[in-house]
């Protein structure tokens, strides 16, 4: 089966609700206000929310993305720590789900485990401001080993960047550096980006099995565990993140639609995060132009 959804706002419980209104068994969400540090504990009850939504609910595969303030990269200490406590606040999140589910009744745990998963935390390794491209790099391995080392569970998805001035994590060899360098390799990941890797110069639309070939080759394509689906407005290897809805943009329809059935890619879930999907009648639209690929 192919798993094709969505990003969804609003948060816990807000965006099970939603999901199951809209019978998306795909879904990327964060726990917490994207632009607000969450380096405190999600409440218990937050906790007890998201697992008795479950309960009822089409949702299958679940990523979840850090906030926006996120960056290993920095030199500065302060934005550095808050951007490791909120990432470890989003590790111990699924810890917790994942105990609680386990704690319920032998019938409701059953049909939970049987077919829920938690991706794991995607993030954004940062932009390398006042380091240089080494330095910030080995502050963003740092980093993850430490948010491994205070998160005794719960995976770490680096996400693939466009590459915009300092942005690290733009091509497959930098974001395998960060893996290779992890201390527990088993808990990192990726999650490719379609438009922040067509806009860093990898041409799904003129080279998809070559693009295939090079991520397989340098990343693993088992260690890349959601491709996040969207088109570009700016043009190949522009280093712009710009996203553009499902066939208006430089990628296009057809290219996307033989990303998706592309058959070394076919078990990974993929996650739109276009511009149409502010509403539930864009999340609508957007998903039927995927519908047939299911």
């Amino acid at each position: 089966m192919k798993y094709i959804g969505t990003n969804i706002g609003g948060g816990i419980p807000k965006c099970l609700i939603t999901a199951k209104k809209l019978n998306v068994d795909t879904i990327q969400m964060m726990p917490t206000a994207p632009m607000r540090w969450s380096a405190k504990e999600i409440p218990d009850e937050i906790v007890e929310a998201f697992v008795q939504n479950l309960l009822d609910n089409p949702v299958k595969k679940l990523l979840m993305h850090g906030i926006y303030l996120i960056n290993l990269a920095r030199g500065d200490k302060q934005l550095f720590h808050l951007s490791k406590l909120s990432l470890v606040t989003y590790l111990n999140f699924q810890s917790r789900v994942e105990d609680r589910i386990s704690s319920l009744s032998s019938n409701d745990k059953a049909r939970i485990e049987k077919e829920f998963e938690i991706l794991g935390t995607c993030f954004h390794p940062g932009s390398a401001k006042d380091l240089s491209a080494e330095e910030s790099l080995e502050r963003v391995i740092y980093g993850i080993n430490w948010i491994l080392d205070n998160a005794p569970r719960g995976t770490l998805l680096i996400e693939s960047t466009a590459g915009a001035g300092d942005v690290m994590g733009d091509t497959f060899e930098e974001l395998a550096k960060m893996r290779d360098n992890a201390n527990q390799k088993t808990r990192v990941g990726f999650v490719i980006d379609t438009q922040h890797t067509y806009a860093s110069g990898y041409d799904w639309v003129n080279d998809l099995d070559g693009v295939v070939e090079v991520m397989d080759k340098t990343i693993g394509i088992e260690n890349v565990k959601a491709i996040h689906l969207n088109d570009s407005i700016p043009t190949l290897a522009s280093h712009k993140d710009r996203h553009a809805n499902i066939g208006d943009g430089n990628i296009g329809l057809d290219a996307i639609q033989k990303i998706v059935s592309h058959k070394k890619l076919t078990n990974i879930p993929f996650f739109l995060e276009t511009p149409a999907i502010k509403d539930d009648e864009g999340i609508h639209a957007e998903l039927a132009k995927l519908s047939p690929l299911k």
